[in-house]
Order: C-alpha cells, then sequence, then structure tokens
C-alpha cells in the first residue's frame, strides 16, 4: 500500500506530540526564558489540542502578571507589615539551624 504526504505528516505530528506534564513544565519554562523552536513547536501543537493545558497556560499567565503587578508596585519602604526585632531574630535563628543541620 502506498504512503502518501497525509500518512507521512500524521507520523511526523505524531513524533512531536507531547504529554500534559511536559507540555506544563513548558508552559512553566517559557515564563522564565524564550523556548528553543522545536519546544515552542511541540507546545504549540499540544495546546492546539488540550484545553486543560490552555486553561493551565491562561492560569499561569496570569499569576505571573499578577506578581509583577504586585512586585512593581509594592516597595519595602511602603509596606506596612513589619517584623518585631524579636520575631526577626527567631526567624533568623531557626534559619541559621536548619541550614547548619544540613
Amino acid at each position: 500500500m502506498a504512503k502518501g504526504p497525509g500518512y507521512r505528516m500524521m507520523v511526523f505530528m505524531s513524533k512531536q506530540m507531547i504529554a500534559c506534564d511536559e507540555a506544563s513544565f513548558l508552559i512553566s519554562l517559557r515564563e522564565e526564558r524564550k523556548l528553543n523552536f522545536r519546544r515552542w513547536w511541540q507546545l504549540k501543537m499540544h495546546l492546539l489540542t488540550c484545553h486543560l493545558c490552555r486553561k493551565y497556560a491562561k492560569q499561569i499567565g496570569e499569576l505571573n502578571y499578577s506578581m509583577e503587578v504586585y512586585r512593581d508596585g509594592v516597595s519595602h519602604e511602603s509596606c506596612s507589615h513589619k517584623l518585631s526585632p524579636d520575631a526577626g531574630s527567631r526567624i533568623d535563628k531557626e534559619l541559621n539551624r536548619e541550614l547548619n543541620a544540613k
């Protein structure tokens, strides 16, 4: 049986498809840096077929945007939540204890 261009395209696409766990990793990774073309293409193809990963990508985008807005709008000096010197000292001691235990 002759295998036409449609069959070859289907084989090519099946090799490019990734699972949802890899797609979610790439969605998170693309927030930190630019994906290479192969990874970008694989994610794009996955997102075309998977509504759950599209929803996850939208949620991650909204979360990152919210964090940027919060970070840009709040300076440490204007923050009304301050630790008492005693609380800061207790946190510092506990962190040092945890670091030295390892």
